[in-house]
């Protein structure tokens, strides 16, 4: 019996260093690239009287199929910031915080959130599904050419050199648009937008964002091609364009710039919307046609 247990025991210790040993598949070395910008540095709580717990979690998935959004949902406070880069895969960082009356329980309200990706998406959740007390932002690294649908209630949504069906819907953050294409369309309750164009020419089928609350901000290469149109029902509409064709009125523009192209629409409510062009020579109106 003894020599029975002996054996056993002796089993049981050798399995780890067999397990080690085992041949398998060497885990792949991600891909290098940019580096993340979201950290918990300079994050204090809104009360004195409450205690702020934060941390960072990396995660790299697969990236969806063609066709197949990426879909990230930050629920009601969390901001999410989207990069197109080189890569294949995409990269995630999130920030995990918890807020309680004590360190030790917003600590361990932060680590009850669990981050799940399954079905090409990114949600945070954590047990009975309290809403109040933590909250998640993502910052993602995508493909250049990746579909996207991003979701947040106070956060502030951010995409910058990404193309492909872009879906972007906050209730009270900014909507922050740099270097993207494609399907483009993006609405904000209370929060402003500011987009940022950049190339030639508009790439894909247009843009169409707006916005309720919120001030609109546009900002055009000096030379570039694209139909837009902007509007707003209670501010005031100003533009510095490089081209003769436009109409602008205090409330509504409509331009041709360049050969024209898809067409770029941005509408608010209740905020101004300011339109510049980067310096450059000005378009001339075209020539009218022989015999006309």
């Amino acid at each position: 019996m003894n020599h029975l247990f002996t054996c056993l025991l002796a089993g049981a210790v050798a399995l780890p260093a067999a397990a080690q040993k085992a041949p398998g598949k060497p885990r792949a070395k991600p891909e290098p690239g940019p580096a993340f910008t979201l950290t918990c540095t300079g994050r204090t709580s809104a009360s004195a009287l409450q205690k702020l717990y934060c941390e960072t979690r990396d995660l790299t998935l697969p990236a969806p199929p063609a066709g197949t959004p990426l879909v990230v949902d930050a629920r009601l406070n969390g901001a999410i910031t989207v990069r197109g880069w080189a890569g294949t895969t995409v990269r995630v960082r999130a920030r995990v915080e918890g807020r309680a009356a004590s360190e030790a329980t917003a600590k361990a309200l932060a680590a009850s959130v669990r981050i799940s990706s399954q079905n090409n998406t990114l949600r945070a959740a954590r047990p009975y599904e309290a809403l109040e007390g933590w909250e998640v932002s993502y910052e993602v690294l995508v493909p250049r050419q990746t579909d996207l649908t991003l979701r947040s209630g106070n956060g502030h949504l951010t995409v910058e050199n990404v193309r492909g069906a872009l879906r972007c819907e906050s209730t009270a953050g900014n909507l922050n648009l740099s270097g993207v294409g494609g399907d483009v369309r993006g609405k904000t309750t209370a929060g402003s937008v500011n987009l940022t164009l950049t190339g030639t020419a508009w790439e894909g089928p247009g843009l169409d964002v707006n916005t309720v609350n919120g001030s609109i901000t546009w900002q055009l290469p000096a030379v570039y091609a694209a139909t837009i149109m902007a509007r707003t029902v209670q501010g005031r509409v100003q533009a510095e364009l490089n081209t003769k064709r436009k109409s602008v009125l205090p409330h509504n523009l409509v331009a041709t710039l360049g050969k024209g192209g898809a067409q770029l629409r941005a509408a608010t409510v209740t905020g101004n919307v300011t339109v510049k062009q980067t310096p450059g020579t000005l378009e001339p109106l075209p020539a009218p046609e022989e015999g006309k």
